[in-house]
């Protein structure tokens, strides 16, 4: 079969189309799957969408936040308890195993009360959001708490 110069060129820029469009499937995006993160919208700080998920003591809930590796981002770390605070909404129910709801923003899958990095005279401060509370243990003696992470986007 004989092209024309016009018919050729036209079948030119038809393959260069389609290889192209073939290679760009091929391709996966960085931020292909569920999110794994959220950013409130008012403090800018950004939150894992779950805790660490088991009972953990104040020391090792810092240093699971430490060694987190997630969306991308390792400096993550335990949040103070006026950060933790700051996503508890009274208004908000998320359904939790083994305490009912809590009332956090974001949705976080939260599975217990969360340590801060905020001491009290030897103490450890700590957040239930099935409560609305502000709370106090011995810093390394109990390990009845969970690790929700934080770290501020901007920073490395």
């Amino acid at each position: 079969m004989i092209f024309g110069k016009d018919s050729a060129l036209m079948l030119l820029l038809i393959m260069a189309l389609a290889a192209g469009s073939a290679s760009a499937q091929n391709q996966t995006p960085a931020n292909v799957g569920p999110p794994v993160t959220w950013t409130d919208p008012l403090t800018g700080l950004m939150w894992p969408l779950r805790d660490n998920g088991t009972r953990i003591g104040r020391n090792e809930a810092g240093d699971y936040c430490a060694a987190l590796r997630l969306g991308g981002y390792s400096d993550w770390r335990l949040p103070t308890i006026d950060e933790l605070q700051g996503i508890y909404d009274p208004a908000l129910s998320v359904p939790s195993e083994g305490y009912g709801v809590q009332h956090v923003k974001g949705s976080l899958q939260l599975s217990g009360w969360e340590w801060s990095s905020t001491p009290d005279n030897g103490d450890a401060w700590h957040f239930a959001f099935f409560l609305g509370e502000r709370f106090s243990h011995q810093d390394g003696v109990s390990d009845q708490g969970r690790a929700i992470c934080v770290r501020r986007p901007g920073k490395s």
